[in-house]
């Protein structure tokens, strides 16, 4: 039954996509398909669909469900060009990082801006970690909005020279990520529930926030956020953070 709802789900927010992108929606319409109750909101400006929010009956208050971990692609309307976004990690206190996945489960873009089906994908190299996310680039409090929804300036940490909250946002992932951390010729991991967004300083600067809710994550220090058995710091940047597991005293421990 829940993959039937999310396979449903993903159509519905497909074809609402569409639908604004190329019918010029205006107003408020509500649409149902068979156990999952879409509400489309859409605010006209400059003859443009500028914001859409999907609510289902599963509490989400993200536009889109990513399927699997994958997104409903889109090309993009004329103008909007798909963008390599580069967010780092690196171990810290000892640790090694050895690699970081990223499932995404929803997200929010402004509309018209291009995704790519495998929206997320995770690289190793020398000089860190990185998640790269395959989006578009345009500012929108109302994605800012969305990635702070049910989260406090306590649970969310920012990149070097952002603010404590983004007044807007390019977009915003949220899922599970899981850090892979080297252990003698080993390995071990942990895994909690993230959101991601990057913002604009209007000068081609891209800051970065990371967090989640109160239930997953808390402030221990003004540059340090705890989340589950994870430490992340500020690093010395805009798009990278330092990562550590708990227990910190013992860092090597699984």
């Amino acid at each position: 039954m829940l993959g039937a709802q999310r396979r449903i789900s993903t159509l519905v927010s497909g074809l609402i996509l569409k639908y604004c992108m190329h019918g010029q929606v205006r107003g408020r319409q509500m649409l149902a398909v068979g156990l999952w109750a879409v509400v489309l909101l859409v605010v006209a400006a400059d003859e443009d669909c500028s914001l859409l929010v999907v609510n289902s009956t599963m509490g989400s208050r993200w536009y889109y469900s990513a399927d699997y971990g994958f997104c409903t692609p889109f090309d993009g309307t004329k103008g909007t060009k798909l963008q390599e976004n580069a967010l780092v990690f690196e171990g810290a206190d000892g640790a090694t990082l050895d690699s970081v996945r990223f499932l995404p489960l929803y997200y929010a873009l402004p509309p018209g801006q291009p995704i790519r089906k495998e929206c997320v994908t995770s690289t190793a190299r020398s000089d860190g970690t990185i998640l790269t996310f395959w989006v578009g680039q345009h500012p929108s409090r109302d994605v800012a909005d969305e990635f702070k929804a049910g989260a406090t300036v306590d649970s969310v940490l920012h990149g070097q020279n952002g603010a404590s909250f983004p007044d807007k946002l390019n977009f915003a992932f949220e899922g599970l990520a899981t850090f892979v951390f080297r252990l003698g010729d080993g390995s071990f991991q942990r895994q909690v529930m993230l959101r991601f967004g990057q913002g604009s300083d209007g000068h081609d600067k891209w800051p970065w926030w990371m967090g989640s809710t109160p239930l997953h994550c808390a402030k221990n220090a003004p540059d340090g956020l705890l989340c589950g058995e994870l430490g992340f710091l500020r690093a010395g940047n805009r798009h990278t953070f330092k990562v550590y597991p708990l227990p910190r005293d013992n860092v090597g421990a699984p």
